[in-house]
């Protein structure tokens, strides 16, 4: 049942109980981090044609039994960030029959950042949380705020000890061999439609 709420009080002690049963906002981002309750903003235009755009390349790729799905509950049962919305997340298809995703259905977990506090939390304290939940591949896609910079991917990848190993920023085109083959074009996800000629 879909029920628009008006936003609760961000930074409060919540439980994953009392968690999973607020009422649905479709106006808000809600997570748990640290014991607390994180409330953003839907995605900003930028990010969310970034998100659309990055959705449309993945599944044009992903091997047959994979999607890739937008803003997905995930349950992080390790830590104290138990509920996390990553921007994207590649699964089995079957999952869109889930309330939420559990951490070891995800393939590829990837946020789209942008700056200030949303970027340390996208490249530091969500990467240890996913790494600590066995999250093998974490991308951090950064979308610049200036228009002659371009967008870049940073690759996590988890190793044997559960450490992430980080393949350094790059952009442009970019092939990826893990988990599966895959080519993305970063540039593409920025900027605005062109014109129909």
């Amino acid at each position: 049942m879909a029920v628009e709420t008006v936003p609760i009080s961000d930074g409060q002690p919540i439980s994953v109980a009392e968690f999973d049963a607020l009422p649905i906002d479709t106006s808000h981002r809600y997570e748990i981090e640290n014991g607390l309750l994180l409330v953003n903003a839907r995605p900003a235009p930028p990010q969310s044609r970034a998100i659309k755009r990055l959705l449309a390349q993945l599944d044009s790729q992903l091997p047959e039994g994979l999607e890739a799905f937008a803003e997905l509950e995930t349950e992080l049962p390790k830590g104290r960030s138990p509920r996390r919305v990553p921007d994207v997340v590649v699964a089995p298809v079957e999952v869109d029959e889930q309330v939420r995703i559990r951490s070891e259905q995800i393939a590829i977990a990837i946020e789209i950042a942008s700056s200030g506090e949303s970027a340390v939390r996208d490249y530091s304290i969500k990467a240890g949380e996913y790494a600590a939940n066995g999250i093998a591949h974490y991308w951090v896609i950064d979308i610049p705020n200036v228009d002659d910079e371009p967008a870049g991917l940073t690759v996590y990848t988890l190793d044997s000890a559960g450490t992430y190993h980080i393949t350094p920023r790059t952009t442009g085109v970019v092939s990826i061999d893990t988990p599966f083959p895959l080519t993305l074009d970063l540039d593409s996800l920025t900027g605005r439609r062109s014109p129909a000629s």
